[in-house]
């Protein structure tokens, strides 16, 4: 059952049921990683479970994530900051050096 709540009382159910990240006010902005939905706290689906806790759901019809699913809108996703060439540095071969031991390293002898 999707809950009408007071204002005040939805600001409180998000902040107790995203244990991911924080919810300053209704105001605050989330991006569904699914469904690529900008939405704020008002948009949010808050739904009553039977045995009275809540659960929060992503505002898009058809879309069924929940807060895990949810970042800040400013925060890059991983496919953004990938340099595009990174299959080139993938494909490089590094070069191992054989370890020194750190006796020799400070000039002692062994």
């Amino acid at each position: 059952m999707i809950a009408h709540i007071k204002l005040d009382d939805r600001l409180s159910v998000l902040r107790a049921e995203d244990r991911f990240r924080n919810w300053r006010s209704l105001d605050d902005e989330r991006l569904c990683i699914l469904c690529k939905r900008r939405f704020t706290g008002r948009q949010a689906e808050i739904r009553r479970l039977r045995n009275r806790k809540y659960e929060l759901r992503c505002p898009t019809e058809g879309c069924n994530s929940g807060p895990h699913l949810w970042i800040y809108p400013t925060t890059p996703l991983v496919s953004h900051v990938v340099e595009s060439d990174w299959w080139h540095a993938a494909g490089k071969k590094h070069e191992r050096t054989p370890p020194v031991s750190v006796l020799r390293e400070h000039g002692q002898r062994i």
